[in-house]
């Protein structure tokens, strides 16, 4: 199915995009807080566009 298709290859490049955003400071660690508003913020950003 197309649609479905389409949905995994969505979900696959955020998840990298946000890989790609955590990779930019290998060093520092994060709370599951502020994983939540980094993802969030991602969604926002996303929405903007």
């Amino acid at each position: 199915m197309p649609i479905e298709r389409e949905l995994i290859m969505y979900q696959k490049a955020t998840v990298l995009d946000l890989l790609e955003i955590l990779k930019q400071d290998p060093e520092k660690t994060y709370t599951v807080d502020e994983l939540e508003k980094m993802m969030f913020a991602y969604l926002k950003g996303l929405e903007q566009k």
